[in-house]
């Protein structure tokens, strides 16, 4: 008889371990899950932030005229404001936003503001997907450390690594790629969607997982360079891409914006300035940055810097600088597919949601196998369901919220204790199926009703496409869900004698 290491243990306390195990899993998945769910849903950014502001004018294009009363109004309104903010109009985002430190607000295309710039859910949206909601200045660690972003930054290697390790355990999968049960035994049919689904994603899953752990994992990789080779934890920024100087505040005359940008269409015709800033405005030390699309260029932007009176004085370097840098700057639009148009941002939300599927049905195959071998955990597999269907429930619910005017903290509040509640109450019916029809029922009723009482709210915008849009695509897919089937028939699978969970 082999001897181990291990004290004999009863079968009663192996069964409470695997449970904790199983536990531990189901909250990594689940986070994994929220991650996919509100990236998805990320990729719309911009719409939705137009669309919780229906209430403020499209526009196209703005005169120098505009931009100067945009700036005067930011300077008058705000006086200890540091910087000047104009988001400019552009072909994916026709509107004019004018603001400083002490907030934004929306303007015509006089450059006359007209109504404020809250957008609570698009806020909410983008914390969470980026840093799971959490602080980014925590106690105790430095400035913008951003703890939540590295969070997610390691579960998007742990999805590289799962995306490359499942394509070397299933020699077939390639030669299986079309080939999908849709009856018998739900654990193979699942298997088979989970399976599909990661050949048809596969490149999709490495660059979206790959840009976001990038993305995350560079605050570390700068704190460490920067502690270990200037001994500060922004020595790095700071050599890269320049620290502050000593302002002299000084009073100066205003600096030129419309000058800036009438340079750089002198200089660079082709770039499409998004964001125009003034940093310490009315003083000496006052300089001007025209942040820049260049077409037919992956990379983010590139910035211009002006004088006061409208010179170019240095460029970013985004576009021709190093092949790190270009390759840096590259990594956001292939995260969010902020390329391409509106024909890349569908393809990213259908490939979005396949991923989401995959993850979701990567968990349901490990509680059907157990169940197979005679060791359920209906109450965690009736959890996961819960999750499953409860996380665009809360997604959607929280948007709910910000059409009655509720604020960023409470979407916050709502949707983390409902995270918790909606799986709890799925652990308590202990019942996956029926746990998944019903917040399926209750995530497409929501969906409907926020589309349907936007439009009510917002009737005179919904001849804004962006608008109709997005009403008819959550109005339709909530029926959809409403009216889709909740059960599948299938054949039994053959189980060995149950255990006591």
């Amino acid at each position: 008889m082999s001897s181990t290491l291990w004290p004999k243990v009863s079968s009663a306390f192996v069964d409470r371990s695997l449970t904790a195990h199983s536990l531990m899993g189901l909250v990594i998945s689940a986070i994994l899950y929220i991650v996919c769910v509100s990236g998805t849903v990320a990729v719309l950014e911009d719409e939705f932030g137009w669309w919780e502001r229906a209430d403020t004018p499209a526009v196209t294009e703005v005169t120098p005229a505009a931009v100067q009363n945009a700036i005067d109004h930011v300077v008058a309104t705000q006086p200890e404001s540091e910087h000047v903010l104009l988001y400019l109009p552009r072909e994916n985002w026709p509107r004019f936003v004018i603001g400083g430190d002490d907030g934004l607000e929306t303007a015509n295309a006089n450059g006359e503001a007209v109504a404020g710039y809250d957008t609570a859910w698009n806020e909410f949206l983008i914390h969470l997907h980026y840093y799971l909601s959490i602080p980014e200045d925590l106690p105790g660690l430095p400035e913008n450390f951003g703890l939540g972003m590295i969070i997610v930054a390691i579960f998007g290697v742990m999805m590289v690594g799962m995306s490359i390790s499942g394509l070397l355990a299933h020699p077939r999968i390639f030669r299986d790629a079309f080939r999908l049960k849709r009856e018998g035994q739900q654990r193979l049919v699942q298997a088979d969607i989970h399976n599909r689904l990661s050949v048809w994603t596969l490149p999709f899953n490495i660059i979206v997982a790959g840009t976001g752990a990038l993305i995350g994992l560079f605050v570390v990789i700068a704190l460490v360079m920067s502690l270990a080779s200037y001994g500060t934890p922004t020595g790095l920024t700071d050599a890269v891409f320049g620290s502050e100087g000593e302002i002299d505040r000084t009073p100066a005359p205003l600096a030129d914006g419309p000058a800036a940008l009438a340079t750089l269409a002198t200089l660079e015709p082709d770039a499409r300035p998004f964001l125009l800033v003034i940093e310490d405005p009315g003083t000496v030390s006052q300089m001007v940055e025209v942040i820049a699309e260049i077409p037919d260029r992956l990379v983010y932007s590139e910035p211009y810097m002006f004088s006061a009176d409208g010179e170019l004085t240095e460029v970013e370097g985004n576009t021709d600088g190093p092949a790190g840098q270009q390759i840096f700057n590259s990594v956001y639009r292939l995260h969010f597919g902020d390329f391409g148009g509106t024909a890349m941002k569908i393809a990213y939300i259908v490939l979005g949601t396949l991923l989401c599927i995959m993850v979701a049905t990567g968990l349901n195959i490990y509680f059907l196998k157990r169940a197979e071998k005679g060791r359920p955990q209906p109450k965690l597999a009736s959890a996961w369901s819960a999750l499953v269907w409860g996380t665009p429930f809360l997604m959607a619910f929280t948007l709910f919220m910000s059409v009655v005017g509720l604020g960023e903290m409470a979407m916050v509040a709502v949707f983390w204790l409902g995270s918790l509640a909606i799986p709890l109450i799925g652990f308590v019916l202990a019942d996956a199926a029926k746990t998944g029809v019903w917040t399926r029922r209750a995530t497409g009723a929501i969906m409907v009703l926020t589309g349907v009482v936007h439009s009510v709210m917002n009737a005179s915008a919904l001849s804004n496409h962006t608008m109709l849009v997005l009403n008819a695509s959550l109005i339709i897919t909530g029926i959809c869900l409403l009216m889709g089937p909740f059960w599948t028939k299938e054949k039994a699978a053959p189980v060995r004698p149950q255990h006591a969970e």
